[in-house]
């Protein structure tokens, strides 16, 4: 890494206890030639996670979070960092992420020929680096909910170039630091894991800034490490409730409704999005009990058909 005193930017990993996914996504990232500061913040793992990263990266900043920090207080601590480091731009990744070499350059280049802008990178499955898992949200007209744009189509068929869109992620996207100065960081309190990310790109998009997505620019994540979700498999009696429960879910019921909440249109709106949002839920965890695993796939499809930008 080519040290600085004033580093253009820093790329900040919130990492708990998976220290094999940790270095794969470290390996990646750290490439001769790379001018940024790489700050990983660890929530207290217990498998021997920031052992490694000092033995095998010493380069990589490692701070420690508090043990009952999830994904938010945890990238709070890192942006903190950077901020305070003179950082002009923050890179939130998470660790699942295998970021190509010149990604980070590309989204930079992105930020700095449009001003007011957070540029996001399109995300693939590393297990099929052909589908698209990320290139953009779009705010359906008669709801409040927000519909993934070319979700899971062929990115070799998708059309290239820069797309400006309603929402975006913190899976692998450029702010500048001025938004955090004016919008604040990431809202810990309300929304400990997920929602997070979307809660603070929709407070700058208020404020006036632009959501990219770099269609040209493509990360891999490993979607076997994503939290709770009941679209890749049948899921146990215990799973389904932690659906409704657990943070790691995006059903989880008061988080979500939070979410929707403060992002309302109108309280119609809300509650329109709330009850198909649930009753989406109710019926794909019964298809994926009544159904084989093929026969859901081939409604699957069909479905992503209909509602897919």
């Amino acid at each position: 890494m080519v040290a600085h005193s004033t580093p253009k930017s820093a790329t900040v990993i919130p990492v708990f206890n998976r220290r094999e996914i940790t270095l794969r996504c470290l390996e990646k990232l750290l490439f001769p030639a790379m001018d940024t500061l790489v700050i990983v913040v660890d929530s207290g793992s217990t498998d021997g996670t920031q052992q490694a990263i000092r033995a095998k990266y010493p380069q990589v900043i490692l701070l420690q979070a508090d043990p009952s920090a999830w994904w938010a207080a945890a990238t709070n601590v890192g942006i903190r960092h950077a901020m305070n480091s003179g950082c002009k731009y923050v890179l939130t990744c998470n660790d699942d992420n295998l970021v190509v070499p010149d990604a980070l350059y590309k989204l930079i280049s992105m930020a700095e020929t449009r001003p007011g802008s957070i540029v996001a990178a399109t995300i693939c499955d590393m297990n099929n680096p052909d589908t698209v898992i990320f290139a953009g949200r779009q705010r359906s007209r008669l709801t409040d909910r927000f519909i993934y744009m070319n979700h899971y189509q062929s990115y070799a068929r998708m059309d290239k170039g820069l797309r400006e869109v309603d929402l975006l992620h913190g899976k692998c996207t450029l702010f500048p630091v001025t938004v955090f100065e004016s919008t604040g960081l990431l809202d810990e309190v309300n929304f400990p894991h997920l929602f997070a990310d979307d809660d603070l790109v929709l407070k700058a998009k208020r404020k006036g800034y632009r959501l990219l997505v770099d269609l040209d620019t493509v990360v891999l994540n490993d979607l076997t490490a994503t939290g709770l979700n009941p679209y890749d498999r049948r899921l146990g009696l215990g799973e389904i409730a932690g659906l409704f429960t657990s943070r790691k879910s995006a059903f989880q019921i008061t988080t979500r409704t939070r979410f929707l909440w403060r992002h309302r249109r109108t309280a119609i709106s809300f509650l329109i999005t709330w009850c198909a949002d649930y009753l989406r839920l109710l019926g794909i965890i019964m298809l994926r009990w009544l159904v084989t695993d093929s026969m859901y796939r081939r409604i699957e499809r069909c479905y992503l058909r209909l509602i897919t930008i």
